[in-house]
C-alpha cells in the first residue's frame, strides 16, 4: 500500500513538473513572439529601410527612444534587423547605439569588393560637422544577412576605392590628412600603411601603390582603431 502512494506521488510530481515546464516554453513563445514592426502605439520615431528583394526582411530604427534633452544633438536609438510576419516578427539582432539624427541617413556602397552595394547608416560628426561616421553593415542577398563591420564607426570621411581595394579615410583637422584601411577575412578594419597628409599637387594613386607595395606582404595588423 505505501509502495502505491509513492508510486502515485512521484506520477504527481512528474506531471507537476511537466505542466510547469510546458507553461514556461508558452509564456516564452510568447514573449518572442510578437510584432515589433509597424505598431502604431510604438514609442518613438521608426524608420524602415528593406535591403532585400524579398520585402519581408527589415531593418529598423528607433530613434527617440527616451525624450531628448533640451539641445541635446545625440540621442539613443535601438536598430532591429529582422523578417516581418502576419502575427509576429521574427527578429535576428537588436543593437542600441547613440546617434545625431538627420534627414538622408542611408547610403549604399560597396565595401568588401562582392559588386553589392552595403548599408552605412549615419552616426555623428566631428570637426564642427566636416567630419562624418557611420556604421556599415555588409549586405548578403543569398543569405539574407546584414553583417556589422566592428570599429567601422571609428573610420572618418570614409569611401571604397575600388580600383586598389582600400578604404580610404580623409580626415579634416589642421591638417587635412588620408589613412587607408582594408577589412580582414573576420570583416574588422585594420590600417593599411601610415596616415598622410593633404599637400599641394599629391598624386593620391601613386601614394595608394606606394603603400600598398610596401605593405604587400605585411600580415593584417588587429588593434584597436584609434583616430
Amino acid at each position: 500500500m505505501k509502495k502505491s502512494i509513492n508510486t502515485i506521488d512521484a506520477l504527481l510530481t512528474f506531471s507537476m513538473k511537466l505542466t510547469l515546464l510546458l507553461c514556461l516554453i508558452s509564456i516564452t513563445n510568447y514573449s518572442f513572439a510578437q510584432k515589433i514592426f509597424h505598431q502604431q502605439k510604438a514609442k518613438g520615431k521608426w524608420q524602415y529601410i528593406k535591403p532585400f528583394a524579398d520585402k519581408s526582411y527589415i531593418l529598423a530604427i528607433q530613434h527617440l527612444i527616451i525624450d531628448r534633452e533640451p539641445f541635446a544633438e545625440i540621442y539613443n536609438a535601438n536598430i532591429y534587423f529582422g523578417k516581418s510576419g502576419p502575427k509576429a516578427d521574427k527578429i535576428f539582432w537588436k543593437e542600441n547605439i547613440d546617434m545625431r539624427q538627420i534627414t538622408h541617413n542611408i547610403t549604399y556602397e560597396d565595401y568588401n569588393n562582392d559588386g553589392i552595394e552595403d548599408l552605412l547608416i549615419f552616426e555623428d560628426t566631428g570637426a564642427r560637422g566636416g567630419n562624418s561616421f557611420y556604421n556599415l553593415y555588409l549586405v548578403n542577398p543569398k543569405n539574407h544577412t546584414l553583417t556589422k563591420v566592428k570599429d567601422f564607426d571609428k573610420i572618418v570621411n570614409p569611401s571604397y576605392n575600388k580600383k586598389y581595394k582600400v578604404i580610404v579615410s580623409y580626415g579634416l583637422t589642421g591638417t587635412n590628412y588620408y589613412q587607408l584601411y582594408r577589412l580582414d577575412t573576420k570583416h574588422i578594419p585594420y590600417k593599411v600603411g601610415q596616415p598622410f597628409d593633404d599637400i599641394d599637387n599629391l598624386d593620391l594613386d601613386k601614394k595608394i601603390v606606394a603603400i600598398l607595395n610596401k605593405n604587400n606582404n605585411s600580415k593584417p595588423q588587429i588593434k584597436e582603431i584609434n583616430n
